[in-house]
């Protein structure tokens, strides 16, 4: 872990709380790795939505439901052989967002809310990087994953 994430996470978490406002994210690398240009309408609106949610703190449910709604976006562009590898990066991005705010306390659909709200955020990170590359992605994942396996790494105890 760099010293620089390692940090942020130190400080994020020490503040972070269920239902929290605030992104582990380094939100202006997550819209760096999206090829906007070469993606439509139908696609950018969402994702600009979910990011702008995340910008501006909103509550974790919000933020996963925006996101969630960006990720649904990016599904008939996957489709589209010429669509394909620009929706994958946008489906990624939306798949981090939606990890993020669903491990701050986001509804995930589950019943034991930690254990659930963990899980789903690794599943979100791990297709994101199937779909994007883990190369492209795994810098932008990491305070997520992170933060996920250290709360299951606690409930194993």
């Amino acid at each position: 872990l760099r010293d620089d994430t390692a940090q942020r996470l130190s400080k994020i978490m020490s503040k972070r709380g269920r239902g929290s406002e605030t992104t582990l994210l380094n939100l202006e690398a997550l819209e760096n790795a999206v090829p906007w240009e070469e993606l439509g309408a139908d696609v950018v609106d969402p994702l600009r939505r979910a990011l702008d949610t995340a910008r501006r703190e909103r509550p974790a449910t919000e933020r996963a439901k925006a996101a969630d709604a960006a990720r649904e976006a990016t599904f008939e562009a996957l489709e589209d052989e010429e669509r394909a590898e620009a929706a994958c990066a946008a489906y990624s991005a939306a798949s981090i967002l939606f990890a993020d705010a669903t491990l701050a306390g986001g509804d995930c659909g589950g019943g034991d809310e930690a254990v659930d709200s963990e899980a789903a955020a690794l599943r979100a990170c791990d297709l994101a990087m199937l779909r994007g590359g883990v190369a492209e992605w795994a810098t932008i994942t990491e305070p997520v994953v992170r933060a996920a396996s250290a709360g299951g790494a606690r409930e194993a105890r």
